[in-house]
């Protein structure tokens, strides 16, 4: 079988490990992602079947126990040895974007009933994985940005339970901007050569302009000024079918 993303193992000839005890979640990629996705998983009882595409990084693992699969997750073939028809679950967690996105785009068309998390290494990586068919989707350092940034806050003379407070409304501003830039989104055109996404883009990074400009909390009203421009975040998202919830916007 040729693989999902040739180029993905290229310069590696190390024949792939044949997976002999598949588990209910994959982990393609055990990085320092994959890895706390894994010791997460694994410790509430689930078996997890890693496979990764570094000898090195495999070598490692070895040294500490930890069992893991050679192989490059973008081949059918070693998703076949893997249990992809039966697994729960796959964790998408490579480091090259391109590879991510097709890996998902192809379970998602050819295994439907597997839950696919994938990890997205930026805001325009989050759309082309939506365009994919992947619905659950983390920005890998969103989170942690946002507590430096709440850190910085309070470092600065923020009391604690404020500048929670705007950590809070920054994360619902943030999602309910990218909500409103998501349908102006083309995979099949960069994002710097797509002029309606461009466009959409700077009007809402003016309205977060004007919101700070104003009296009243910093962050928490973007949801309400956009939909008074006419772009109502909720509409949107269940038309797009994305989640909004600030509790999942790290998600989005």
């Amino acid at each position: 079988d040729r693989a999902i993303r040739p180029r993905y193992l290229a310069g590696d000839d190390r024949a792939p490990d044949t997976v002999d005890t598949p588990g209910e979640v994959i982990i393609a990629g055990h990085g320092r992602v994959g890895g706390i996705v894994r010791q997460m998983i694994e410790g509430q009882g689930w078996p997890v079947t890693v496979i990764d595409h570094s000898a090195a990084q495999l070598e490692m693992l070895e040294t500490f126990g930890i069992r893991a699969y050679y192989g490059d997750a973008t081949r059918p073939d070693m998703l076949e040895s893997a249990g992809i028809r039966e697994a729960r679950m796959l964790v998408v967690a490579i480091d090259a974007e391109d590879a991510a996105t097709d890996l998902v785009r192809y379970v998602r068309q050819t295994f439907p009933d597997v839950h696919v998390i994938a990890r997205a290494r930026g805001r325009h990586h989050v759309y082309a994985l939506y365009a994919a068919g992947c619905r659950d989707i983390v920005r890998e350092t969103f989170d942690g940005a946002v507590r430096i940034g709440r850190s910085a806050l309070e470092a600065l003379g923020t009391p604690h339970d404020e500048a929670m407070e705007m950590a809070e409304g920054f994360v619902s501003d943030d999602t309910a901007s990218l909500i409103a830039t998501a349908p102006h989104f083309r995979p099949d055109v960069p994002p710097m050569e797509n002029a309606a996404y461009i466009a959409k883009a700077r009007e809402v990074i003016e309205l977060r302009r004007r919101l700070a400009a104003e009296d009243g909390p910093s962050f928490g009203r973007m949801r309400a000024a956009l939909k008074e421009q006419g772009d109502d975040v909720e509409e949107i998202a269940r038309r797009e079918d994305m989640a909004i919830s600030p509790s999942q916007a790290d998600q989005h």
